[in-house]
């Protein structure tokens, strides 16, 4: 998340110096490194899957699953994502992403 803009970055990650930084595919258009700064806690690895409304899935993504009343958080565990029920430890494998639906982020943007 780019606290500058107030937007979500998507592309490339790169760490200098000990900044954090996306680098979308327009990232020679002029902008400042500043406009591509993002907070390390909001960076999440896309799943390679959708969402029953075909909403890309991230490491991180708070989601609905099923007919559970629980929220569950995206979580990557070697070699597999995962979810997490909100507030517990316990890791379950998607079963099948079709009863996956994206509600919101974990990371917190400060507004």
């Amino acid at each position: 998340f780019n606290k500058k803009r107030g937007i979500w970055l998507y592309g490339n990650y790169i760490l200098n110096r000990g900044a954090h930084f996306i680098a979308p595919q327009e990232f020679a258009d002029g902008k400042t490194w500043e406009d591509y700064e993002v907070e390390e806690e909001s960076i999440g690895q896309f799943t390679g899957v959708v969402d029953d409304c075909g909403t890309d899935i991230y490491e991180g993504d708070i989601v609905a699953y099923g007919e559970s009343a629980f929220n569950y958080e995206i979580v990557y565990d070697a070699p597999f994502f995962c979810i997490r029920e909100c507030g517990s430890g316990d890791l379950r494998i998607i079963d099948e992403p079709a009863d996956v639906h994206v509600v919101g982020k974990s990371y917190n943007m400060g507004q």
